[in-house]
């Protein structure tokens, strides 16, 4: 694999170029990897120089739920980011719609069986563009993004604003 090649922001976990190697012991970056891309997605949007290879290759040991078939266990993420000096701020479902001063979120939300992490970049206009949840990247506001989820019998779980590092 080329260390170099600039995937950009990653819109889908089964993407052919990366979907199937391993994310924990038994899981795929496919099948589980959501929390690693909506990580990935963060740090790409932070730092233009953030490559998928390497930020792989350094993160297959995430913790995750049952050796990664249950994906990316949820005290990962804000620990990840804040061991590489992001502000990570839990936000309540009921402050979503004041949620316009990070420079992305992360929702984790659950649905009958599963449950899946998507990212949001802000646009600087109260808007985040949303990753590896719709067909192509989709601008729209937090609160909006929780109502659309929750049409789809789809619940938030856990709403982690992050403010990039110093540069």
């Amino acid at each position: 694999m080329q260390k170099n090649l600039d995937y950009g922001l990653l819109n889908s976990q089964i993407d052919p170029r990366f979907g199937d190697r391993p994310y924990g012991r038994f899981g795929t970056v496919a099948k589980n990897g959501c929390g690693m891309i909506a990580l990935y997605n963060i740090m790409r949007a932070a730092d233009s120089t953030t490559r998928f290879e390497p930020f792989y290759e350094a993160r297959k040991s995430i913790k995750t739920n049952l050796f990664g078939l249950m994906g990316t266990r949820s005290s990962s993420v804000p620990k990840n980011l804040m061991k590489r000096q992001y502000r990570v701020t839990r936000i309540k479902r009921k402050h979503a719609g004041e949620a316009k001063a990070f420079d992305g979120v992360i929702v984790l939300y659950w649905f009958f069986f599963g449950a899946h992490y998507v990212a949001g970049i802000a646009n600087g206009d109260g808007t985040y563009t949303w990753y590896n949840q719709f067909q192509k990247p989709n601008p729209m506001k937090l609160d909006e993004f929780l109502q659309h989820i929750k049409k789809k019998k789809e619940h938030a779980y856990r709403i982690w604003g992050v403010t990039f590092p110093e540069k």
